[in-house]
């Protein structure tokens, strides 16, 4: 289910993504979409957070239901042990993968911003900052990680290809465009990461 709720949400954002940005080029007008894009991602953000733990509550809620109807798992549950054993499976099945990276979105967001400030916004624009966080919040962790590597290694081979084949590039070369396919692709080929090794040790 959450599968699902992701890769929508990710789709729908960069379909926003699309049209705003071509919306803008229309217009000319880039200082009306960094305001609009800023907030729109925003919004899109924290609807996110929102979305993906009602959804692990009610999951949770289901977890119940079904261990309270089963002879065997019923005995893990009050009055036969304390409530405590079943909020310590929820937390680590369901909701530790999004807590952590949902401080790893949060990361992303103040540490980018800070660079961003500190050298003359020379990395990222406005929005990407909610862009970013959206896209590692909603993969969830551990694949947080392998789509961390994955934007920084399209982003440096990206940059390696356009300075090999333009000797005078010096031009600001964006990451705006990687985040959410990236976040797609990533969450798309989820399956096979699994049966990797560096999966396992990750995984909580």
């Amino acid at each position: 289910m959450i599968f699902y709720l992701s890769l929508i949400i990710l789709i729908l954002a960069l379909g926003a993504q699309i049209i705003l940005r071509s919306f803008g080029i229309k217009l000319r007008n880039y200082k009306f979409l960094r305001i609009h894009e800023k907030k729109i991602f925003k919004y899109i953000f924290y609807f996110s957070i929102f979305a993906v733990f009602s959804f692990l509550f009610y999951d949770s809620y289901l977890q119940y239901s079904v261990w309270s109807q089963n002879e065997v798992t019923k005995l893990f549950l009050p009055p036969h042990q304390p409530i405590n054993y079943f909020l310590f499976y929820v937390g680590m099945k369901f909701f530790g993968p999004y807590l952590i990276s949902l401080v790893f979105a949060f990361l992303f967001f103040f540490v980018a911003k800070y660079l961003n400030k500190k050298y003359q916004e020379r990395f990222f624009y406005e929005e990407e900052f909610f862009i970013g966080a959206l896209a590692i919040f909603l993969i969830g962790y551990p694949l947080a990680i392998f789509y961390l590597i994955g934007v920084i290694s399209i982003y440096l081979l990206a940059h390696f290809v356009l300075a090999g084949a333009s000797k005078n590039f010096g031009e600001r070369l964006s990451t705006y465009y990687l985040w959410l396919p990236i976040a797609i692709s990533v969450i798309l080929i989820s399956e096979w990461l699994v049966g990797l090794e560096w999966w396992r040790l990750l995984k909580i």
